[in-house]
């Protein structure tokens, strides 16, 4: 692959939509927690919150399954965080 076509598709609208809708699907859980933790008074797992964005990114569709992917990360590196660090 040549420097022009890896330049080309990064620039690529498409390439930059799908790479936000991942990212609004990684940063997604911690607006999900502020509503649950801090207007409800729930405590929950941080897990918890990445495995709703993934099922409803999910259950969406479309363009949902790539925000299911961000959930899906977010849910993966809170069960690090959790087993790795002891949080």
């Amino acid at each position: 692959m040549d420097f022009g076509n890896a330049m080309s598709t990064l620039a690529s609208e498409d390439y930059v939509t799908d790479v936000a809708l991942v990212m609004g699907g990684f940063a997604a859980p911690a607006a999900v927690k502020y509503g649950v933790e801090d207007k409800m008074g729930k405590d929950l797992p941080d897990e918890a919150y990445g495995l709703t964005v993934a099922a409803g990114g999910a259950l969406y569709g479309g363009a949902g399954r790539k925000v299911a992917i961000g959930g899906g990360v977010h849910t993966l590196e809170a069960l690090r965080t959790r087993f790795m660090e002891g949080n």
